[in-house]
């Protein structure tokens, strides 16, 4: 489960939303380009991937809290139900403005596939032969498409459901117009137009009595259509995430090429001066089955300069360009950040390489990631009056509980667990204390539990012990922490793990730094003769990858893990956090 949000998050995560959908329903503009702009695109993607196996397991063995929180389901409900919305509302007006201006609304439309192929095109770097060939290739392809008869709308359901799964790409993949190609398909005006108009006319009817509408076969069909093409585009979005991280991590300069070549070259699908041509018989136009002329081809031609109209068509083309202009501009100012590790002795830092990695696949050049390594806390406000550009902090050992004193706002979640690891600076300049180990130990976890691991013991009482805690007590997990010097009824010490206390606790998760490097000898004392295989040895350790600790666990067949992914869902939500 992701960071608990604000009621104004969540509204605001809802017009994100909002916008993303708008932007799918319009040729030429990505979706995903929108959501990655606004900074919750790694989490969109994040969540589709977690409709997986595990998640259904979750279902059919009725844990439905366990399934929401693993689902992220409260991000996916907000962000596709702003998304459905501007369907509702963005068909409307499309609608009304291409049958009354139409060559503005291709103007338009032209203008922002401009302005996506310079904004997916001004970093891309690295122009390789094979890159270069890529471009070729897709730009070649897009070319070919422009000049070919354009296919006739099919309604075919096998074909509508593949068109769900197509338009959809729009959503996971940045600057790809979904839209766009279902136009070259035949199928957007049926699909993102009259479709959505139908349903939403159905659905008026509905809540005012009149279900007669649904005898209307014409009204069914339509919902037929776009029930078919919603299930498209659900399995698309999961499909295509599961897809896409492996793709690129390693093709992704050539997938970018093929991209920004397949898009220039599909310009000439939506030049705005172009006359159609029907198909005729002996001089009369020949219509459909449905009494649509039917269209053969567009003839294209060079409008005349001086022609109002025609100023009129390039002001709209530069308003698109103007409009993509807009979003690089806040995209740059958005790059320009600087983040950092707050904690002691930590040459070692898994962030610091984490996020160096992650901005440098981001193309975030003006992006860093510094070590604030600090041999007590009280130099803190210095880092705050050296570093203008401070944006985010990670916090860890021995910080987590110290740092609190410091921050202007602690959020819900870190106040409730008393630790904080992550901290944003505000616009107004503020500090605002977050916890994200909760999220990453919650998430790393799950996927691990059987009905038998009701019980936990944490090794450690520091700042990391107490995430754990909240974690575990939020999927119903009672737990006990393991202390050399034990206080209180929620502490035991070492001495009191008898065999019946480690059957009875089958969760054992080292919070402890025994263990690791270069330390790596080390390990919590516990009795190791009475773990079994129906025991989970989690470690927040993860150099050495096999600590001693999960090394004396697997002797014993027991389900081992270290930190690492921890460490990287932490990271990720630390990111979420900051930019959201």
């Amino acid at each position: 489960m992701l960071q608990e949000r604000t009621f104004p998050q969540k509204v605001m995560l809802f017009f994100k939303g909002l916008a993303m959908g708008a932007a799918n329903k319009v040729p030429g503009v990505s979706g995903g380009t929108v959501s990655f702009v606004l900074g919750f695109y790694e989490e969109l993607i994040y969540s589709f991937q977690k409709v997986n196996l595990k998640a259904l397991k979750l279902l059919l063995a009725g844990e439905f809290k366990k399934f929401y929180h693993y689902t992220n389901a409260q991000f996916i409900f907000l962000v596709m139900g702003g998304s459905i919305f501007s369907y509702f509302s963005v068909s409307l007006l499309l609608d009304y403005f291409l049958k009354n201006y139409e060559l503005y609304v291709w103007s338009w439309f032209f203008g922002m596939i401009i302005g996506s192929i310079y904004y997916i095109g001004k970093d891309f770097g690295g122009w390789t032969k094979r890159n270069f060939i890529s471009l070729v290739v897709g730009a070649s392809i897009g070319l070919g498409i422009s000049f070919l008869t354009p296919a006739i709308e099919n309604d075919n359901l096998w074909f509508v459901f593949i068109c769900g799964i197509i338009g959809v790409t729009g959503m996971t993949l940045p600057g790809l117009s979904g839209s766009f190609i279902l136009i070259l398909l035949g199928n957007y005006v049926l699909l993102l137009v009259d479709s959505v108009n139908v349903l939403l006319n159905v659905m008026t009817n509905l809540l005012t009595g009149n279900f007669d509408v649904l005898s209307d076969p014409i009204k069914v069909r339509y919902l037929k259509i776009i029930a078919v093409f919603t299930s498209g585009s659900a399995f698309g979005l999961v499909t295509i995430s599961h897809l896409l991280g492996y793709v690129l991590k390693h093709y992704h300069k050539i997938v970018n090429a093929v991209i920004i070549g397949f898009i220039t070259g599909s310009l000439g699908i939506v030049w705005p001066w172009k006359k159609t041509i029907y198909v005729t018989d002996n001089g009369v136009i020949s219509l459909d089955s449905k009494g649509n002329k039917i269209v053969e081809n567009y003839e294209r031609f060079i409008p005349e300069i001086l022609n109002l109209e025609t100023v009129l068509a390039l002001f709209f083309i530069f308003l698109g360009i103007g409009l993509i202009l807009a979003i690089d501009y806040y995209d740059r100012r958005r790059k320009n950040k600087l983040y950092g590790l707050l904690g002691k002795n930590i040459s070692y830092s898994f962030s610091r390489g984490y996020f160096t990695d992650k901005f440098e696949k981001l193309k975030l050049k003006k992006s860093k990631y510094v070590n604030f390594d600090l041999q007590n806390i009280e130099d803190f406000p210095t880092i705050i009056d050296e570093n203008e550009h401070l944006k985010g902090i990670n916090v860890t050992i021995p910080y987590k509980e110290e740092i609190i004193p410091f921050l202007s706002k602690i959020d819900k979640t870190a106040k409730k667990i008393g630790a904080v690891n992550t901290i944003k600076f505000t616009k107004r300049g503020n500090l605002k204390g977050y916890n994200s180990d909760v999220v990453g130990f919650e998430n790393s976890l799950i996927p691990l539990l059987k009905k038998h691991h009701k019980r936990a013991l944490i090794l450690g009482t520091g700042g990391a012990s107490k995430a754990i805690a909240y974690a575990l007590k939020r999927n119903d997990i009672k737990y006990k922490f393991v202390s050399r010097n034990p206080e209180g009824k929620k502490e035991i010490s070492y001495n009191s793990l008898t065999k019946e206390v480690m059957e009875k606790h089958t969760i054992i998760i080292n919070s402890t730094p025994l263990g690791t490097f270069p330390d790596i000898d080390k390990c919590p004392n516990i009795p190791y003769q009475f773990i079994t295989k129906n025991h989970i040895l989690y470690d927040l350790i993860y150099n050495p990858a096999i600590s001693t600790f999960l090394s004396k666990g697997k002797e014993k067949e027991a389900i081992t893990k270290n930190g690492l992914q921890m460490l990287e869902l932490q990271a990720e939500e630390s990111w979420r956090i900051w930019n959201q």
